[in-house]
């Protein structure tokens, strides 16, 4: 059903989301969007303890949105509509009814770090980077991953990840609280069952229990206008001449 992402139902009573476009470093296509769209909505009808968001491949979890789509020539509006649906995947991630853990299986940059501060829990490949580096770009984040960064960590260390654009070693992301764990890639799934032992000994109606109080606490509805606001601001710097030169020399280099 799905040709760019993978959905996969576990019988240990968990669900793992996988972006499938290795090619081009699981980049965010709008079909992708489509597609994570309408997985996500299957997930959240189904008893599940936790859900796991990863990528194929060990070169990038998500490199961010497939610039062939994510035109640096698209109007300020055609970038709001662009950018928006890809916000309404985020804001449904960050509300997904139990919790969700990101399996960083490479680079997490710009947008690709976006998707996975969606995610409750985020555990880095121990030789990949990470890291919000839009700025360098010419823009700011642009699905609402800035505004999910400022609910999830301390004012200071958010305002200091999106102004620095650095993209982080593993240690650093981990000490700056962004990643819960390092690990190796090839202990992938060694890892990731250790990782899901305690989500996995909760009931169904427990993992929604406690999902649905952090919410509460974290995540008020609001947080979509505050999302809205920041996909915005990020359309009105859309098209700079610094957008343009920075992807062209990308596109040409590729």
């Amino acid at each position: 059903m799905f040709q760019t992402i993978k959905l996969h139902i576990h019988e240990e009573g968990y669900g793992e989301l996988i972006l499938s476009r290795p090619e081009c470093r699981n980049a965010v296509s709008f079909q992708m969007i489509e597609e994570l769209t309408e997985a996500l909505k299957q997930a959240k009808e189904m008893d599940l303890r936790c859900l796991v968001v990863t990528g194929r491949g060990q070169k990038a979890f998500c490199a961010g949105g497939d610039l062939r789509d994510f035109r640096p020539d698209l109007s300020e509006s055609e970038a709001f509509k662009a950018l928006y649906q890809m916000k309404e995947v985020l804001y449904e991630l960050a509300r997904f009814p139990v919790p969700t853990i990101a399996m960083l299986n490479g680079h997490a940059v710009g947008g690709g770090s976006e998707l996975a501060t969606a995610c409750d829990f985020r555990y880095g490949q121990q030789e990949a980077s990470f890291g919000f580096i839009q700025s360098h770009l010419g823009i700011m984040p642009g699905w609402g991953g800035g505004a999910l960064l400022y609910h999830r960590f301390p004012t200071l260390i958010a305002y200091q990840m999106l102004i620095e654009a650095k993209a982080y070693s593993a240690s650093e992301s981990l000490r700056l609280g962004w990643l819960q764990g390092v690990y190796e890639h090839t202990s992938y799934q060694e890892e990731l069952e250790k990782i899901l032992k305690p989500f996995l000994g909760k009931s169904v109606e427990q993992a929604r229990e406690f999902k649905q109080q952090y919410i509460r606490y974290e995540f008020p509805v609001s947080l979509s206008v505050e999302m809205d606001e920041e996909v915005r601001r990020c359309s009105t710097l859309w098209g700079n001449d610094k957008h343009k030169q920075v992807v062209k020399a990308f596109l040409t280099k590729e």
